[in-house]
């Protein structure tokens, strides 16, 4: 019985009190007393048996309703152009997995925060909600409203370590509501807007991660993550290969 999904070592003894030692036997129990014995679970379990889909899986393919990027910084900052950078690294990254799955957003949320756990550090969290003017994938309009979202939020005299983009109030792109306030230049807008990001991505898809971007970061910027103790990446870094010297 404990080979049973749902059945464990403790419920298999009870139903063997009861008379109940085999797959079989508990198919043909009556369901709605086996759950005045145990639980909905077996009842379920029951259904199953008899061929009644009683359990509901989830569709891992249904589109998130959400998007979060975040990142914790590789040290700590209070220099506002380096949040502003990660803050538009992570509303970029936030763009391309939204059309990745086909979805538009209508509102930007960033988040800041200072180190929780640092014994005499000013300790600083918040957060900002922008909406956007219409549901878009366009990361232009996505860096914009983050950066007016964390302008609202940010404050001189903290070190940060760590902030995020999330996207929210998600729908999909091809059952997206136009407003009928829209003209034909809007029409034409959002087409080009299409065909910008879609060549946006397919670069970055043949030609690597972040060949194009909105933006060049500085050298050494604090959001980047600490990799010391990383591994030579020999198979996919040409200025990682291993190096060689004969006597």
């Amino acid at each position: 019985m404990e080979d049973l999904w749902g059945v464990a070592r403790r419920s298999a003894e009870r139903l063997a009190l009861m008379g109940i030692t085999t797959a079989w036997e508990l198919r043909e129990a009556d369901p709605r007393w086996v759950r005045s014995r145990f639980s909905v679970v077996m009842e379920r379990l029951v259904w199953e048996l008899r061929g009644r889909s009683a359990i509901v899986l989830e569709d891992m393919s249904e589109p998130r309703r959400r998007l979060l990027v975040s990142r914790s910084f590789g040290r700590l900052t209070g220099e506002r152009h380096e949040l502003e950078a990660a803050v538009r690294q992570h509303a970029a990254r936030a763009g391309e997995k939204l059309r990745r799955q086909g979805s538009l957003a209508r509102a930007v949320q960033v988040f800041v925060r200072t180190h929780p756990f640092l014994a005499g550090e000013p300790q600083y969290r918040n957060a900002a909600l922008v909406a956007l003017p219409g549901p878009s994938a366009d990361s232009r309009e996505l860096l914009a409203a983050a950066s007016r979202a964390l302008e609202a939020i940010f404050l001189e005299g903290y070190r940060y370590q760590k902030c995020g983009v999330m996207l929210l109030d998600l729908v999909d792109a091809e059952c997206s509501q136009p407003s009928l306030l829209e003209t034909p230049d809007d029409d034409a807008r959002r087409a080009r807007s299409q065909r910008l990001m879609a060549t946006l991505d397919r670069l970055n898809r043949e030609m690597g991660r972040d060949t194009v971007r909105f933006g060049l970061p500085r050298q050494g910027n604090a959001w980047a993550l600490r990799c010391e103790h990383r591994t030579p990446r020999y198979t996919t870094r040409w200025g990682e290969l291993m190096r060689v010297k004969t006597g």
